[in-house]
C-alpha cells in the first residue's frame, strides 16, 4: 500500500512539473498586420507616389519607383499567403488578412497613376 502512495506522489509531482513549464509552440502564434492597416501605410505612399514628382520637382521620382515597386510586393503578399500567417482558420472576431477587391483595384490605380506621373515628370525634365 505504502509503494502504490509514493508511486503516485511521484506521479503527481512529475505531472505539476511538467504542467507549470508549458510554453506556446511557434506554429500557434499569428505574425504579420491586419490587412486594413497594410493597406493605409501602403495608399498613401502610392500617393505621395503620384503628386511629389508632379508638383515638386523630377528629383522625387525615386519615390515614385519605390511606390511602384513596393505596391507591387505588397499585392503579390496578398494574393499569396495574406498578412496574417496561421495555421488556423480564421474566426470571426479576428482581423481581414486579404484585402478587400476595392483596395486592390485602388492600390492598381495608384500603380498606374505612379508610372504615367512618372513619365510625365521625366519628358517634362528633358523637354527644352
Amino acid at each position: 500500500m505504502e509503494t502504490a502512495a509514493s508511486d503516485l506522489d511521484s506521479k503527481l509531482a512529475r505531472r505539476a512539473a511538467r504542467g507549470g513549464n508549458k510554453r506556446k509552440r511557434r506554429s500557434d502564434r499569428k505574425v504579420g498586420l491586419p490587412a486594413p492597416v497594410v493597406f493605409w501605410l501602403v495608399a498613401p505612399v502610392g500617393a505621395a507616389g503620384v503628386v511629389m514628382p508632379v508638383i515638386e520637382d523630377v528629383n522625387w521620382v525615386w519615390l515614385t519607383g519605390f511606390a511602384i515597386i513596393l505596391q507591387i510586393v505588397i499585392l503579390r503578399i496578398n494574393d499569396g499567403r495574406g498578412f496574417i500567417r496561421s495555421k488556423e482558420m480564421r474566426r470571426a472576431y479576428e482581423a481581414r488578412r486579404h484585402f478587400s477587391i476595392l483596395e486592390v483595384i485602388i492600390l492598381f490605380v495608384l500603380i498606374m497613376a505612379d508610372m504615367l506621373a512618372m513619365a510625365y515628370s521625366l519628358l517634362m525634365a528633358a523637354a527644352p
